[in-house]
């Protein structure tokens, strides 16, 4: 059922939140539930690569992610800096994984902790159905 697999999610959220403090990440909460609607406008743009957004079933989190008070994965940034970034937030996306075998990070959808995402969201954690 849906909203089982919603408590799951928050719960898994809220631990994550919570271990990111002791990895030294300073979180700021994004974008969780999303009208079809805005996610139409998503995809039309670019800025999402599906219509079956975790998002639009509040099983997704987008965050903004400082760590040393420096923002990761800023707009414009450039490949080395995304990739130094993305070591850097690693840590924070294997936790998530690591708490339900169906948590996925956007920074390493594949899971072979690999740079080779075609669509980067390194910021995003998620839920399957």
């Amino acid at each position: 059922m849906l909203s089982d697999r919603q408590k799951l999610f928050t719960v898994n959220l809220a631990k994550m939140i919570l271990k990111s403090v002791d990895l030294s990440f300073s979180l700021r909460l994004g974008e969780v539930e999303r009208p079809i609607e805005m996610q139409e406008i998503y995809f039309k743009s670019g800025r999402s690569k599906t219509m079956n957004s975790r998002h639009i079933q509040r099983l997704a989190s987008d965050f903004t992610i400082e760590y040393n008070g420096r923002i990761l994965f800023p707009p414009g940034i450039i490949d080395d800096q995304y990739k130094k970034d993305l070591e850097l937030c690693r840590p924070l996306g294997e936790y998530w994984e690591s708490l339900h075998p169906d948590n996925v990070w956007g920074g390493d959808w594949n899971r072979n902790g690999v740079y080779d995402e075609s669509f980067k969201d390194p910021y995003h954690f998620e839920m399957k159905p």
